[in-house]
């Protein structure tokens, strides 16, 4: 049997198969039993009807070949074509197999079988390892019957014997070097080691005279190299290639004083190289060497057919990338752990590890360095792994570990620590410095859970893991070195059983995503932006809605995690690009200054077709590119400066203008906020035309500790305007927030207060009839802070605008003041969200006045505002 042909499961018997054919046949008496021995052997081994020892017409022994008369010239047909069938007597037409006797020139086994098709499975592999140990045997018998036959003669003399007795030892050592060799291939010992131990035991076996293996490269187009080499001087590597190609690739060439000797080696059959000897002091090899050329030869050829092989079992085993195990692997490997589990005790964890950054990294820099990355970061997960813990990769730049200890779920928690530290260290790329973060999600083995299962715990717990991850990236102190370099550190969560509906709702949401492009599912809203000097509206944000078929109106919040992971979110997002260029170029009509501003998410920011997709929806639109405000994440601050630079250049060359979202953020820390991104000054290199000031900043301004922020505010109004960036604040929701903004000289903002999202209907009346846009300046007002004095005033004088109340409490004072604001002004509209406390410019004790947060219709804000200019 073939040992070359093996799986890994069954090199062990092969080794033992090997014992028991060398033994059965060295315990022939004779050649002619050896031959004999050969065929039962076989006919055994694979179940055969017949099997046939020949040299050419010539059958030397066989066993099914009746008693009176051999079907030779069947059999030398046979032989001749490589297989077919022949007729035997008593036993009908037989079809028939032919193995070659390597070491045996022109001799074959004939194997065949009464009424079969084809040849069974693991025939070829069977016979060809009996044909190898049958011409090492029956050479190694031919040195003796060689030796005892001069003896008898006595013709030859002393040196004739010893060259006798050197010509046996040769042959002795080349049978115990290829029971050696054999098992060490069964012990699966490293290719290159088996490929230097061949040259050097021929080279051994040839009085030290130098060897040289020549194979075909498949990285070079199969081009010959020298792989080993040993020998002191050694050959000369063109000499041993212009030997190899001379070969011709078959057979042997005994050389001479010009050209060495070489035997072919091969692969299953196919020519890929020679074993070269140096006969150039020697002259041509003799038969004994010429065999120990061969048989070594051979050796070389069984390794590379075993490694070919190995290979190709690992290659369905494992990712090519990374050579880890793939998932079918990892499976087959958790299930044997689980069932080891329940009767060793031992625990087993999964940890399902998900790449942050990564997608940035492929998208940047190419899928060339995406691929180097992922392959350091495999090796950077077995460095993290104990003796036989597992990890595999899943695909795309997601893996996962198996862990067995006693405690799994504290192993896995260390292990996870391990992973993150490991994994987030800098690594260079293509003449980068890139980062990446992991999230880790981990299952413990239940009773009665399964691999698939377990798998399935740990990919959800790494979502939740992910969402908790990107949470901390953006509402977050973290100042971890990845944090600031724009690489989201990542978490490690515990599997808990609420999270598989999570993980159920975020399957079916993905999936209906799909779907839901095609089917023309989402819409958009838009939200006034307004100009806080007179209220006009300027610009309308265009807001993502998903109204599902069964979910109902979705939020960009429910679902824009899972898009990202979708392959429908770039035709999503060029959707909304030619959506909202389309509505803009309608409304221009009505309000010609009118701009409309889309979000891009990071990711579709750093792709290389995004540029493409806003000049295309801008092309179809006919809309002028200046009324597009492209609102990109200030997280993109952490990239590498030049590739966002180039990035942000090609899409300024649409024409559309830049603002980067989300910009001066307050994260908690502690008992206190840190502002994140509180400078303007690296946007100088960069080509953006403003900032967005984050919804938390602006929360504070008129908080009870809001100096800090609006101070904050007042001095990035101030370095925008000597830049020339715009300045926009967002989530204005309190009048006294308004008011701060004008202060600090911020002159454009959105929120609730000012407009909430509505749809294309709503915005597009409220147009039509004039009640939104640029408005001419109304008659002085008060201010607000003036209402409570208005109100405290009439309290005193018994003013009858302050209400039907006959004694004038303070209570109806201060209700009355949004009344008397109304009567004087106009209706003032209707609180949607409550109402904010306005302190009363008096004493102590003094009530505050309630005025709405929102529903301000934007006419009532002109009226409002105008007492402030």
């Amino acid at each position: 049997m073939d040992v070359a042909a093996l799986s890994p499961e069954q090199l062990g018997h092969a080794s033992t198969l090997l014992e028991h054919v060398l033994t059965e046949l060295s315990a022939g008496a004779s050649e002619r039993d050896v031959l004999n021995r050969s065929a039962a052997l076989v006919a055994d081994l694979v179940d055969a009807d017949v099997v046939a020892v020949c040299e050419g017409a010539h059958v030397h022994g066989g066993v099914g070949l009746g008693q009176r008369f051999l079907p030779e010239r069947g059999l030398a047909r046979v032989v001749r074509d490589g297989g077919g069938s022949f007729a035997v007597p008593g036993l009908g037409r037989v079809r028939a197999t032919v193995v070659e006797v390597p070491a045996l020139e022109g001799v074959h086994i004939v194997v065949g079988w009464a009424e079969a098709t084809e040849t069974p499975e693991g025939v070829l592999a069977t016979a060809t390892l009996v044909a190898r140990v049958l011409g090492l045997v029956v050479l190694g018998r031919h040195g003796r019957e060689r030796e005892r036959w001069h003896r008898q003669q006595g013709a030859q003399g002393v040196a004739e014997r010893n060259r006798l007795q050197q010509a046996l030892r040769q042959r002795e050592q080349v049978l115990t070097t290829s029971v050696r060799f054999q098992r060490a291939v069964s012990s699966r010992r490293p290719l290159p080691e088996l490929l230097v131990q061949i040259a050097t035991s021929s080279s051994e076996l040839m009085d030290g005279r130098a060897v040289t293996l020549v194979l075909a490269d498949p990285r070079s187009q199969m081009q010959m190299r020298v792989v080993a080499a040993v020998g002191d001087p050694q050959l000369a590597p063109e000499l041993a290639l212009a030997a190899t190609s001379a070969l011709g690739g078959f057979g042997v060439a005994t050389g001479d004083a010009h050209v060495p000797a070489a035997a072919a080696v091969h692969i299953n059959g196919r020519s890929v190289g020679a074993l070269v000897l140096d006969t150039l002091a020697s002259g041509p090899l003799d038969p004994v060497g010429t065999t120990v050329l061969r048989a070594f030869a051979e050796h070389a050829s069984m390794a590379l057919s075993h490694a070919d092989t190995v290979r190709a079992v690992e290659a369905a085993s494992s990712d090519s990338l990374t050579n880890l195990p793939n998932r079918a692997t990892l499976l087959r490997h958790l299930e044997v752990s689980l069932r080891v589990t329940e009767s060793d005790g031992i625990g087993t964890a999964v940890l399902f590890v998900d790449l942050n950054g990564f997608k940035r990294i492929n998208d940047t820099l190419g899928h060339a360095a995406g691929d180097e990355v992922l392959s350091r970061i495999a090796r950077r997960l077995r460095r993290c792994l104990r003796g036989d813990d597992l990890a595999a990769r899943l695909g795309g730049d997601e893996f996962a570990l198996v862990v067995r200890d006693v405690e799994p779920a504290r192993a896995a928690a260390r292990i996870a620590a391990r992973v993150q530290a490991d994994v987030s260290q800098p690594l260079e790329t293509h003449g980068q410095s890139v980062r990446v973060g992991a999230s880790i999600g981990i299952a413990v083995a239940e009773p009665g859970v399964g691999a698939a299962e377990m798998l399935r715990r740990a990919d959800s717990a790494m979502y939740r893991a992910k969402a908790e991850s990107h949470a901390l990236g953006t509402g977050s102190s973290d100042t971890s070195h990845s944090a600031r370099e724009g690489v989201v550190a990542g978490r490690v969560v515990l599997f808990e059983a609420d999270m598989h509906d999570a993980d159920r709702l975020r399957s079916q949401l993905e999936h209906d995503l799909l779907r839901a492009v095609g089917d023309d599912e989402f819409e958009l809203a838009y939200q006034p932006i307004v100009r806080l000097g007179d209220g006009a509206v300027v610009g309308a944000e265009a807001l993502l809605r998903w109204r599902h078929r069964t979910r109902g109106l979705l939020e960009p919040g429910a679902f824009l995690a899972g898009a990202e992971r979708s392959p429908a979110v770039e035709e999503l997002w060029r959707w909304v690009l030619r959506t909202a260029c389309a509505q803009a170029a309608a409304w221009r009509e009505q309000v010609p200054d009118l701009s409309i501003t889309v979000n891009l998410s990071a990711a579709h920011v750093m792709t290389r077709g995004v540029s493409d997709d806003v000049r295309n929806a801008l092309t179809a639109a006919s809309l002028d590119p200046t009324a597009l405000v492209l609102d990109i994440p200030a997280d993109l601050l952490g990239e590498d400066p030049d590739m966002l630079a180039a990035r942000l250049k090609k899409l300024r060359a649409t024409g559309a203008r830049i603002l980067l979202d989300d910009f001066a953020t307050l994260r908690p820390d502690g008992d206190s906020d840190v502002l994140v991104n509180h400078s303007l000054a690296p946007l100088r290199q960069l080509p953006v035309d403003g900032v967005k000031l984050d919804r938390t900043l602006i929360a504070e301004i008129d908080g009870p500790d809001g100096a800090d922020a609006l101070a904050a505010v007042r001095t990035l109004c101030e370095l925008g305007a000597a830049l020339d960036l715009g300045v926009v604040a967002e989530g204005v929701e309190r009048t006294e927030q308004v008011l701060l903004l004008q202060e600090a000289g911020c002159s454009v903002a959105q929120g609730i207060l000012l407009g909430a999202p509505r749809s294309v209907a709503e915005l597009g009346a409220e147009l039509t009839a004039g009640e939104l846009g640029p408005v001419e300046k109304l008659a002085t007002v008060p201010a607000l802070a003036d209402l409570a004095d208005l109100a405290g005033l009439a309290e005193f004088t018994g003013d009858p605008l302050e209400g039907p109340g006959e004694d004038g409490d303070d209570a109806e004072a201060a209700l009355d003041a949004q009344s008397l604001f109304a009567r004087e002004f106009g209706p003032v509209g209707v609180a949607r969200e409550g109402t904010v406390a306005v302190p009363v410019q008096g004493g102590p004790g003094e009530a505050p006045v309630p005025v709405p947060i929102s529903g301000v219709r934007p006419t009532d804000l002109r009226r409002m505002l105008d007492r402030s200019r």
